[in-house]
């Protein structure tokens, strides 16, 4: 049987695309904007934040001049939590200063606003309902009262590292409900768990015992 072979397709010119088509026409479209000139350098400066230690610095002086902080404070055991600038308000033209004080007689929070003037000037005075978290001085504090401890002094390593929290109450009745306390562990640095734990009460400024039902 005789063979059969089929030669190629012809070749085809490709299908052109098809022209947009708008309905109704496009009409009077903008040129393209010209291209930017050079750029040139913007003259700006750095805003620089103060600290807490240095927005306490200004604002400690006024409140304890001011007559409500010293009614409140006179005669309290207290201490400064620390300071930040108010950013609620984008429309006022002076800043100003929220104190955080914490007053151990009374057990209590008070937060206090101060205008940025010359000088400062306390506008508000008001009982804080949060429980604020322990301050830098307080840290320290609570640590400097807890190596005191004679288990502290007999137990803890010499190359011992502090971890310091906030603790509540210990549920039991011991006349001491609602004060500031903190947890003051001391443990080596390649151990995950403190090896001596005690509670600091920070009003009392005195070690408790280590589960916080007593002096040891």
């Amino acid at each position: 049987m005789p063979e059969f072979r089929l030669g190629p397709p012809p070749e085809r010119p490709g299908l052109g695309e098809f022209p947009a088509v708008v309905e109704p026409p496009v009409e009077d479209i903008p040129r393209p904007p010209a291209p930017p000139g050079p750029a040139q350098p913007v003259a700006w400066e750095r805003t620089r934040t103060p600290s807490s230690e240095e927005l306490l610095g200004r604002a400690a002086p006024a409140l304890l001049a001011d007559e409500r902080a010293r009614a409140a404070l006179d005669g309290h055991r207290y201490v400064f939590l620390g300071a930040s600038l108010l950013a609620d308000d984008k429309d006022r033209t002076t800043p100003q200063t929220l104190v955080l004080v914490y007053d151990y007689t009374d057990e209590r929070a008070l937060e206090f606003v101060l205008d940025e003037g010359e000088p400062p000037r306390v506008t508000t005075m008001a009982e804080s309902p949060a429980r604020p978290g322990l301050s830098d001085a307080e840290v320290e504090r609570a640590t400097a009262i807890a190596r005191t401890h004679s288990s502290v002094v007999r137990r803890a390593p010499a190359d011992a590292v502090p971890m310091v929290l906030l603790t509540g109450d210990d549920g039991e009745d011991d006349g001491r409900q609602g004060r500031r306390r903190a947890y003051v562990g001391f443990g080596s640095p390649t151990r995950r768990l403190p090896g001596v734990r005690v509670v600091v009460d920070l009003g009392e400024e005195r070690v408790l015992g280590a589960e916080g039902k007593g002096d040891e």
